[in-house]
């Protein structure tokens, strides 16, 4: 789905994967938020990108927002492209060393991967073309969770990971939020707080997910006041 000039959304419900994937394309490139996992999702990917004129050889970065199966499970076959991959320190360690919790979770084997630099609040990197990316610090899904702020075209794309999900409920059509996965021996309701309260005082003018929807404007704000009301609602500190 072309979300702009050159934003694309390259994985999600609408093409049967399980995680959302967005792309980037650059002067000299492209960069990838998140990576998936399994080949099915990878070829879907890629068939997707094809029909834009994306190139999978183009891919010279992946930023992962966290080390969850579903969102870094591909890291190897980002490797074997010759992209550099970018991960928060508590995440790459995942990545590299093996990860036994999203083994029980998913019951498939974690292939590790290598990450090439380790990231943290107030990066910034700035690509040929106008395409400006900084990297936000949101832990509370995992502890090393990251968001990433997005200029591109002249719009300002935020990309949350699994903080939360916009929903349908039919048949009412009431789109509805869903927070991310609690379960995670990492996760903070404390620090998932604090990442909710940070991003609503960011400016954007796209929220995307790491699965379901993506919103833009007034609704976007609505959908996340309304996750941390959510959030503040739950009771004790998970």
């Amino acid at each position: 789905m072309k979300l702009s000039e050159h934003l694309f959304q390259v994985s999600g419900v609408q093409y049967e994967t399980n995680s959302n994937i967005y792309a980037i394309q650059y002067r000299d490139g492209i960069i990838l938020i998140d990576c998936g996992f399994q080949e099915r999702q990878w070829e879907r990917m890629k068939a997707c990108m094809d029909r834009w004129n994306l190139k999978l050889q183009d891919v010279t970065h992946v930023f992962l927002t966290h080390s969850h199966f579903d969102h870094a499970g591909n890291v190897w076959r980002v490797n074997r492209l010759g992209a550099k991959v970018l991960a928060s320190p508590d995440d790459a360690e995942k990545v590299e060393q093996g990860n036994p919790e999203m083994e029980e979770l998913f019951g498939a084997s974690w292939i590790c991967g290598r990450v090439d630099q380790r990231i943290q609040e107030g990066d910034s990197f700035s690509f040929p073309g106008g395409v400006r990316l900084k990297v936000l610090e949101t832990p509370g899904h995992s502890r090393g969770s990251l968001s990433f702020l997005i200029e591109v075209d002249g719009r300002r794309a935020l990309c949350t990971g699994d903080m939360f999900f916009v929903t349908p409920s039919p048949p009412e059509d009431q789109d509805d939020v869903e927070l991310g996965y609690m379960g995670s021996r990492d996760f903070s309701l404390t620090d998932f707080r604090a990442s909710l309260k940070r991003i609503r005082e960011v400016e954007f003018d796209l929220l995307l997910p790491g699965h379901y929807y993506f919103y833009g404007g007034a609704e976007a704000d609505r959908l996340l006041a309304q996750a941390y009301e959510k959030a503040m609602a739950l009771k004790g500190d998970l």
